[in-house]
C-alpha cells in the first residue's frame, strides 16, 4: 500500500465511523447475563382518558359544596344542576333561609357563588308567568327560569325546537325551574309553550338584557330585547 493509499484509508475510518474500520460491535452484557442489543423496551405508557360529564359533575360539585358555605349553604333540595359539560357545571340552589342562589364550577377548580340579600327573591306571584333566574355564560349561553302557576311543555327559536333541561322546583314547590342552552352568547327572545290547566298559551322569554354593541356578530332568536 503506498502512503496516499494509506492517507485516504485512515481518512475514511475517521469519516464515516469508528466501528467501520474497527469490525462489527460486541454487544454489552447487562447485569442479569443478556445482551444489551437483545432486551425489548418497555411499552409506552397510554393516554389518559378524558374526563366524562358525570365525573366532571361530580368534581363540580365537590368544589361548589366546599364554596357554598354559611348563609350560602344550599338548603335541604341541594345543589340542582343547571347545566352541564366536561369543563364544569352551573347550579341553582336556595340556601336554607329561602334565598335563591347560583354558581359555576369548573374542571381547573375555579368557582363562583352568588345568592339574593334577601329572601323569596323574586317572589312567587298570584298569576302565571315565567321569572327569569340566570342568564350567563357558563357551560354556553345558560339562561335558567321559573314557571310559577303554569307547566312548560317546549321552547322555540325561530320555530325550531331547544332543548329545555327541568332542573327542579323551588319555593316549596310553586316553581319549577328550567334550563336552556346555546352554544354562544344568543340575543332576543325564544318562545315557551306553557300549559295552565286545560289551556295552552305561548310567552316569550328574554334571552338577556344588557345593551349590546355589533349585535349583529352574534345569533338571535324572535324579537330584538332592545
Amino acid at each position: 500500500m503506498t502512503r496516499r493509499t494509506a492517507v485516504a484509508a485512515v481518512m475514511g475510518c475517521v469519516v464515516l465511523a469508528a466501528a467501520s474500520c474497527a469490525g462489527p460491535e460486541r454487544p454489552t452484557a447487562t447485569a442479569d447475563g443478556k445482551d444489551a442489543a437483545s432486551t425489548s423496551a418497555s411499552p409506552a405508557p397510554s393516554a389518559t382518558a378524558p374526563p366524562t360529564v358525570d365525573d366532571a359533575v361530580a368534581a363540580a360539585r365537590e368544589r361548589m359544596t366546599a364554596a357554598a358555605t354559611g348563609r350560602d349553604a344550599p338548603g335541604p333540595e341541594g345543589l340542582l344542576v343547571a347545566a352541564e359539560s366536561a369543563g364544569g357545571a352551573l347550579y341553582v340552589w336556595e340556601s336554607s333561609d329561602g334565598r335563591f342562589c347560583h354558581g359555576t364550577a369548573t374542571g381547573v377548580g375555579m368557582t363562583s357563588v352568588a345568592c339574593f340579600t334577601r329572601p323569596h327573591t323574586p317572589p312567587v306571584g298570584k298569576e302565571p308567568r315565567l321569572v327569569p333566574l340566570v342568564r350567563m355564560m357558563a357551560t354556553g349561553w345558560n339562561v335558567v327560569f321559573g314557571a310559577e302557576h303554569e307547566t312548560v311543555e317546549s321552547v322555540t327559536c325561530d320555530g325550531v325546537p331547544v332543548r329545555v333541561k327541568d332542573v327542579g322546583v323551588m319555593a316549596d314547590g310553586r316553581r319549577s325551574v328550567h334550563a336552556v342552552e346555546f352554544p354562544d352568547l344568543t340575543l332576543g327572545t325564544v318562545s315557551v309553550r306553557v300549559r295552565r290547566g286545560s289551556r295552552v298559551v305561548t310567552e316569550t322569554l328574554a334571552l338577556e338584557t344588557f345593551a349590546k354593541k355589533d349585535a349583529a356578530r352574534f345569533a338571535s332568536c324572535g324579537e330584538p330585547t332592545s
